[in-house]
C-alpha cells in the first residue's frame, strides 16, 4: 500500500506561490483550511484579485445570503448575522452597507470575513440612501465611504462622504431627481439627472458646483428610435473606470418574442473637445477593463487579473418582463467591439448585485 503523502511538508515558498494563484475565494479558504503550516504559509494578504460575486437580490435582512460565483458557476451560502433595526442599503466592493434608522448609524459588513466596522451616527432624517463607494480599506487606507440619498419627504437628495482623517460625515445637499445616477472620483461628486441627461459636477471640498456637462449628441441610426413596434427603454449608468468617468448608457428593445440589447459608451472630457468645455466623448473601446452593472450602479476591473475573461466587456443583469408579469433577470455579458450579447448561467431569477469577496 503505498505511503499517503506528507501535504505539510511542502516548501512555504511553494504553498505561497500556489495560494497566489487561486482564482476563487473559497478555493483559497479551503487551501488555507487544510493544516496549520499551509494556513501560516498563505496570508490574507495573499488573496489574489477576486472576480464579483452575484448577491441575490433579497427584500428583507432576516435568513442566509446567496451569492453566486462567476468564476466557479458555484452558489455559496453565507449566514447573515443579527441585523435588527439596519436597512440594507446595498455592497460596494466588499461591503454590505446598513443603515439604522433609529440611532442612524452607518456599518460596514464584509459577510465572507464576518466583520463588522461601524461608523459614526449620521444624523439625517433619510428616506432612502445607497452606497457609491465604498473602498478596499476605508479605514486604514484612508478610502472615503460616499453614499447618497434622500431625504424623508422626497423633497431634497443629498451626499455624505466619510473621511477617517476627519472621523466625521460630510454632507451636500443637492435638488432631488428622478432617475438620477452618481458616482465619485477624486474628490468630485458626479450626478447625472435621466430625465433631461445633464450631468453635475460638484467638487466634495468647496461643495459647490463646478460644471453642468449637457448630453451628448443623439445617436444616429439609433434603433430604439428608429422601431416604434418595439417597447424600448434605457438605463443610465456614470462608471468610475481606470481614473475616467463613463457615461454607459444601456439601450433595450422588447418585441413580443425577441430582446436586443446594445450600449452606447462616452468618456468624460474634463479638458474639453467642445471649445474648451467639459463635454462627452464617444468611445468605441474600454482597453482591458471589464465592467459590472447591476440596477443602480457599476465599477471596473482589469482582465489582466483574471485568466480567462476578455477586456472591453461589460457584464450586466438583463431584465425580462412581458406584460404584467414579475421581471426575470439573467447576466449577461457584452462585447464591446463585436456589439454582441451572450446570455449567461444565473441562478437568481429575481436579479441581485456586485460584490467583491474580500478576506480583510
Amino acid at each position: 500500500m503505498a505511503e499517503t503523502p506528507d501535504w505539510s511538508g511542502l516548501f512555504p515558498e511553494l504553498l505561497q506561490t500556489i495560494a497566489r494563484k487561486l482564482p476563487d475565494i473559497s478555493d483559497f479558504v479551503n487551501f488555507r483550511a487544510v493544516c496549520t503550516v499551509w494556513r501560516s504559509s498563505a496570508h490574507v494578504s495573499d488573496l489574489p484579485p477576486q472576480l464579483p460575486w452575484l448577491l441575490e437580490e433579497r427584500g428583507s435582512l432576516e435568513g442566509d445570503l446567496r451569492f453566486y460565483s462567476l468564476f466557479s458557476g458555484k452558489i455559496h451560502t453565507v449566514p447573515f448575522p443579527n441585523s435588527s433595526g439596519n436597512s440594507f442599503c446595498g455592497p460596494a466592493h466588499d461591503s454590505i452597507v446598513l443603515y439604522n434608522k433609529t440611532t442612524h448609524q452607518i456599518s460596514l459588513l464584509n459577510p465572507i470575513a464576518d466583520k463588522k466596522v461601524v461608523l459614526p451616527s449620521l444624523s439625517l432624517d433619510i428616506a432612502w440612501t445607497n452606497p457609491i463607494q465604498v473602498g478596499p480599506d476605508p479605514i486604514w487606507r484612508g478610502d472615503s465611504v460616499v453614499l447618497s440619498g434622500i431625504f424623508v419627504g422626497y423633497k431634497t437628495g443629498f451626499v455624505a462622504l466619510y473621511q477617517p482623517i476627519e472621523k466625521e460625515w460630510m454632507v451636500i445637499e443637492r435638488n432631488i431627481s428622478p432617475n438620477f445616477r452618481d458616482t465619485y472620483y477624486n474628490g468630485l461628486y458626479f450626478l447625472n439627472k435621466e430625465y433631461i441627461g445633464t450631468t453635475e459636477i460638484i467638487n466634495t471640498v468647496t461643495q459647490k458646483m463646478v460644471h453642468v456637462v449637457p448630453p451628448p449628441p443623439k445617436e444616429e441610426n439609433c434603433e430604439c428610435c428608429a422601431y416604434l413596434t418595439y417597447v424600448a427603454w434605457r438605463s443610465t449608468y456614470l462608471v468610475q473606470s481606470a481614473g475616467n468617468i463613463l457615461r454607459v448608457v444601456l439601450h433595450t428593445l422588447e418585441s413580443l418574442e425577441t430582446y436586443k440589447t446594445h450600449f452606447h459608451i462616452h468618456r468624460l472630457d474634463l479638458g474639453g473637445e467642445n471649445e474648451g468645455k467639459p463635454c462627452w466623448v464617444k468611445i468605441s473601446s474600454i482597453g482591458d477593463r471589464i465592467l459590472f452593472l447591476d440596477n443602480k450602479n457599476g465599477f471596473s476591473l482589469s482582465c489582466r487579473d483574471f485568466s480567462g475573461f476578455r477586456g472591453n466587456s461589460i457584464y450586466f443583469l438583463n431584465k425580462y418582463s412581458h406584460g404584467f408579469a414579475l421581471p426575470l433577470y439573467s447576466i449577461c455579458r457584452y462585447d464591446i467591439e463585436e456589439a454582441r450579447v451572450e446570455p449567461l448561467t444565473c441562478p437568481f431569477a429575481n436579479g441581485g448585485t456586485w460584490i467583491v469577496p474580500s478576506l480583510r
